[in-house]
């Protein structure tokens, strides 16, 4: 149990010093205010709940009586996704959604992620010196991603950038002042009328075998109307990049701190499904989703008032002891590590876990063998985002030792 402090407790998720170090204050929540009230910092003035304890942001996540997803309600952005509705629409959504992630669709692309993985370890490789979230940890979902949407190749780099927009754009429904993200509805807006540009050109075509061209023909059929279209499209950029990214990036990190840890997974493989579940309860790459009271909600004698806004905090409930102790602790063999929530819960469990646990999973599969050449760069460390939206690695070099003569014959 952690002592107590008699400071007020100021939750500002603007603050960069929170954003590259949360974990005290997601202590002291759990502790002391599991139901918190946070003062009016947003730009309307609005107060929000916050939510850490493991129970009760389950609870959030799945009571659909007491807790709504649909948080925000006839303004900019009332946005046609499914993290931004409930039943029906949500469920109809959803449909779609899991014919293009579901597990027939993932059984076609096996082959193509391994090569996709295996030739980035190779241009990785056949370097002495990376920064390696550019070069692989941001390339890999980049290059599935983007395959499976039908992005050329040659906007990566809007991608990368239209991808922190879909963040910020979360941020601000949840609250953050807009003057903090600046240009990021511009950016927000370039991806939208990109998708839209994307999906005109295959309105009448025969079906390319990518995921827009799956949802032009849903809009043809009448699944979806228009919106639903371009915003299922930029959603899946974002959810299929964002938590995959700062997974490899962290993981890779601890990889090449933690030298034991690599000569016990390169030594048993079959434990990466491990490793990347006590990664991602530890790590959690989006800290917190958001949700509206359908009801008077009482907790722990805090009664949150019908209408309010909720964060759900994911990363304080991976690290709340009453369900998992010892819970600052990487744990390889914690026996409840699958019970994280860093993917939700409930009817919004990301669709997209299962594709980015596969291609990461085989990314570090790829990796295990040439992590004794592989080291950080002492000159170039890892550095956090300071951005708002999810916690990860922003910047890291890597030094790569060329291979022996050993490694080549």
């Amino acid at each position: 149990m952690h002592s107590v402090t008699h400071e007020p407790i100021n939750y500002d998720p603007a603050d960069p010093a929170h954003r590259v170090l949360p974990w005290p204050m997601y202590r002291r929540l759990l502790e002391e205010a599991p139901v918190h009230r946070t003062t009016a910092t947003t730009p309307d003035g609005e107060d929000f709940y916050l939510l850490s304890r493991y129970d009760d942001v389950a609870v959030a996540l799945r009571d659909r009586r007491q807790f709504s997803s649909h948080v925000r309600r006839g303004d900019f952005l009332d946005l046609p996704i499914m993290v931004n509705r409930d039943a029906p629409d949500h469920t109809r959504l959803r449909r779609v959604t899991n014919r293009a992630f579901g597990p027939r669709a993932l059984s076609t692309l096996n082959g193509w992620i391994q090569q996709t993985v295996e030739e980035l370890v190779d241009d990785l490789l056949a370097q002495r010196s990376v920064e390696f979230v550019d070069q692989f940890s941001t390339a890999l979902p980049l290059r599935v991603v983007g395959g499976m949407l039908g992005f050329p190749m040659e906007r990566k780099a809007e991608m990368q950038r239209w991808s922190q927009a879909v963040i910020e754009v979360f941020s601000v429904m949840g609250g953050l002042d807009p003057e903090q993200v600046p240009g990021f509805f511009e950016d927000f807006m370039g991806l939208v009328g990109y998708i839209d540009e994307l999906a005109a050109e295959r309105v009448g075509c025969p079906h390319r075998g990518d995921i827009l061209s799956d949802l032009v023909s849903r809009r043809e059929s009448g699944d979806v109307d228009h919106d639903e279209m371009v915003g299922l499209g930029w959603s899946y950029v974002a959810a299929g990049m964002e938590t995959t990214m700062n997974l490899l990036g962290g993981g890779v990190r601890m990889l090449l701190e933690d030298r034991e840890l690599g000569r016990v997974l390169a030594a048993d493989p079959d434990r990466t499904d491990d490793f990347i579940d006590e990664y991602l309860r530890l790590y959690t790459p989006t800290p917190w989703l958001l949700r509206r009271a359908e009801v008077d909600v009482d907790l722990h004698g805090t009664v949150i008032p019908r209408g309010a806004l909720v964060h759900a905090l994911l990363a304080a409930a991976n690290r709340d002891p009453r369900k998992f102790p010892d819970p600052d602790v990487f744990d390889l063999d914690r026996p409840n590590k699958e019970d994280h929530m860093a993917f939700g819960a409930g009817p919004h469990f990301c669709p997209g876990a299962v594709l980015g646990k596969m291609f990461a999973g085989r990314a570090f599969r790829a990796l295990y063998p040439h992590l004794d050449r592989m080291s950080i760069d002492p000159d170039r460390p890892p550095r956090l985002r300071s951005r708002p939206g999810t916690y990860g690695i922003e910047h890291m070099g890597v030094l790569i030792e060329p291979a022996s003569r050993a490694d080549v014959a």
